[in-house]
């Protein structure tokens, strides 16, 4: 796995277990905090104010990085970890990071554009949906040259939107929206990259 997605799993995991710490030690308000600071707000692009000079747009980065609980922080990681391992297969690092954090703020559009009024969003998920699409995309065009069958692929691709349809109905505070841009996204910026031919990868 690359380097910097190392270093973005951990400053995940550092952050939600400092907040989950300040939580037992009876300090429950420190993760409110965080979340007015650092999670991302679509009102804040209209009629808000922000907290602090510049919050509508760190907030794009700093959401990322923030999340509602362990079982969060776990699920999101641990997709992390394998989306990057299998996409630095075929991708350079520094493309991985800039899917990554392209695929993060355009989440964060879809956020604002189709849920304009919702709550706060935190979480990593839209930037890990972004390195899903860049990987089926980029797996596509792989195949197509290869003739070999997509039946595989196309399977990946449906457990893909089954498993974001089924987050949506069961837990309806889950940023769907967040997820369909980020995927849009990183499957348009894998399509590019498979578009240039191999190359050899660089880390």
């Amino acid at each position: 796995m690359p380097m910097p997605f190392r270093v973005i799993i951990g400053l995940c995991v550092a952050v939600e277990a400092a907040l989950t710490l300040a939580g037992l030690l009876g300090f429950p308000a420190l993760r409110q905090v965080a979340f007015l600071y650092g999670g991302f707000f679509a009102q804040l692009l209209d009629s808000w104010h922000g907290l602090f000079p510049g919050q509508p747009i760190t907030m794009f980065v700093t959401y990322g990085f923030l999340h509602a609980g362990l079982l969060h922080l776990g699920m999101n990681m641990l997709a992390l970890a394998q989306l990057a391992q299998e996409l630095a297969r075929v991708m350079s690092g520094r493309a991985m990071l800039l899917v990554y954090g392209v695929s993060q703020i355009a989440a964060a559009l879809a956020q604002a554009w189709l849920a304009p009024g919702g709550a706060v969003m935190v979480g990593a998920s839209g930037a890990v949906f972004g390195l899903a699409g860049a990987l089926i995309a980029y797996g596509f065009v792989a195949l197509r040259r290869r003739n070999q069958p997509m039946g595989p692929l196309i399977r990946s691709a449906a457990v893909l939107v089954a498993l974001n349809v089924a987050l949506a109905l069961m837990v309806p505070q889950i940023a769907w929206q967040a997820h369909l841009g980020g995927a849009v996204a990183g499957a348009l910026m894998g399509l590019a990259y498979a578009a240039r031919g191999p190359r050899r990868r660089r880390r």
